[in-house]
């Protein structure tokens, strides 16, 4: 059967001209024509797709469902109902096209069908991604309400008439109020107190007309209202935000009421330390001044009456009397020790620039007589200059190299090495919260050293780890050099080995004034 398209008239035709893809197909699914639109967007040429079958030129999965579709056109069992199917180009492509096919029939036989159809894959591409960025804002906005309903703080949002247009449950535990009794109310009359409220809305009209706000993400404590009318404490951060289009406001706020009771009850019993401290050092300077005189008359009446006896005491009496004194003589080294010691815990506040070469040289003065006795060795590397009590810091020194010296071992001329190096705070403590720079002080012996169990307990006032025969004192040398250490906000610790010597460090904080 010949149709109109069996010859060439067509070619010209307005067919070829138009936008959309114009497909002819005799009842058997063979090409009869195609515009040039239907080429191009297909990267075909027209005589290589003459009398193929269409069905070649869809994709696999939309076939059947094309098929269905073009024979219950053919037959009349619908008509005028667009479908949308896949197409796959030359290379591979798939179209995605939009469109119906109607059929024409003559003496009641179908003599071929027209599909209209026009290309949609952008379109398709672009709902398909609107769909995905739809849906990824739903998600996200379900994502921010399920993190602000389970917030550890209280999240409410205010618009530029300051009226309540978020709460979420922890603001309802915290103040209350149900988000139902507070949503559209003035901020004002629900939780800020009446001192503050005048504040509010002068800073809130600033930043509206301005953009100035002293207030703006920043943390800081305030007190608020809850539904009974009690103001507590609060930490309260605000940062402008918008809601529907419109600048509106967010409030983290956390009720900090107990921290604040136990901050107060923590300063109250600071104090109260700090006094029984001043008061328990006041009694150590009194009593330890009160007991010098007793034991001066002591030593004093004790050597008169050796003298006066001499004749008369035998070898006994003499060792009686030589252990009162030594006895007297050490009870008299123990209260000035402990004079030191409350001098230092008083903390003398007259602070100021200390060359440590030129204090080392003059400690080193001081004990001319120990360091010749023992033959001592002292190497000392250039240091730094810090900032603190001169007195304080020449107690420390001679206490340290004082014990350096006492402690030596036995045939062995005591060496001293003393160095500094620059190292921060958290690389000592191993710990990342203070990153202050300071000096290290290293004070490094050859003696007789101690077990790395005592590094700390060495500190403690009256320790002793070796016997009083062999080294005389009282054990309160290194106490006080704790303390001095402490009042210069430095820190100090020891390390040593039984039989290799030890090394104290003494970190002191950079000059700050």
């Amino acid at each position: 059967m010949q149709t109109p398209f069996d010859n060439k008239s067509w070619q010209n035709d307005f067919f070829d001209q138009a936008h959309d893809l114009i497909q002819i197909v005799r009842p058997d699914g063979s090409i009869l024509y195609v515009n040039n639109s239907w080429l191009n967007l297909m990267e075909y040429k027209q005589e290589e797709i003459q009398n193929k079958s269409l069905y070649a030129f869809i994709d696999k999965t939309d076939l059947d469902r094309y098929i269905q579709y073009r024979m219950d056109i053919i037959n009349g069992l619908v008509s005028d109902t667009e479908i949308v199917f896949n197409l796959v180009s030359k290379t591979g492509k798939k179209i995605s096209v939009e469109g119906f096919v109607s059929v024409k029939h003559k003496d009641d036989q179908p003599l071929y069908t027209m599909g209209i159809f026009r290309d949609i894959t952008t379109r398709l591409i672009n709902e398909a991604q609107l769909k995905k960025i739809n849906k990824e804002l739903l998600d996200q906005q379900q994502n921010l309400q399920q993190l602000l309903n389970n917030a550890p703080d209280a999240v409410i949002v205010i618009n530029q008439d300051s009226r309540i247009t978020f709460w979420n449950p922890k603001a309802e535990e915290i103040f209350g109020w149900e988000s139902k009794e507070v949503l559209n109310q003035s901020l004002s009359k629900t939780i800020i107190p009446e001192q503050y409220r005048e504040a509010h809305e002068k800073g809130m009209q600033r930043y509206l007309t301005s953009k100035v706000s002293t207030m703006l993400n920043k943390t800081i404590q305030i007190t608020a209202l809850n539904k009974a009318g009690l103001e507590f404490h609060i930490s309260l951060t605000i940062s402008p935000t918008y809601q529907n289009g419109e600048l509106a406001f967010i409030a983290f706020l956390r009720n900090i009421e107990s921290e604040m009771q136990s901050q107060l009850q923590l300063q109250h019993k600071s104090l109260e330390l700090e006094r029984i401290n001043v008061n328990l050092e006041e009694f150590v300077y009194v009593a330890s001044h009160d007991l010098k005189e007793p034991v001066r008359k002591i030593i004093t009446f004790s050597e008169r009456l050796k003298n006066r006896m001499n004749h008369k005491l035998d070898e006994d009496d003499r060792r009686f009397f030589q252990r009162l004194d030594n006895a007297a003589f050490r009870m008299n080294t123990l209260i000035e020790d402990l004079l030191k010691y409350s001098r230092v815990s008083a903390g003398e506040r007259l602070m100021e620039r200390i060359n440590l070469n030129d204090k080392l040289q003059i400690v080193i003065e001081d004990l001319e007589l120990e360091i010749q006795e023992k033959n001592a060795i002292i190497n000392i590397d250039p240091l730094p200059v810090i900032y603190g009590n001169k007195r304080q810091i020449h107690q420390l020194f001679q206490n340290l190299i004082s014990n350096a010296i006492k402690y030596h071992q036995a045939g062995i001329a005591p060496v001293i090495n003393i160095k500094s190096v620059l190292r921060s705070k958290c690389d000592i403590l191993n710990v990342p919260s203070d990153n202050s720079q300071g000096y290290v002080i290293e004070i490094k012996d050859n003696g007789i050293g101690f077990e790395a169990q005592y590094a700390k307990k060495i500190f403690n006032v009256f320790t002793r780890l070796h016997g009083n025969a062999d080294y005389p004192g009282n054990c309160v040398g290194l106490s006080i050099a704790r303390k001095v250490v402490e009042n210069h906000q430095g820190l100090i610790w020891a390390e040593s080995e039984p039989g290799k010597g030890s090394t104290f460090n003494i970190w002191f904080p950079l000059e700050t004034s």
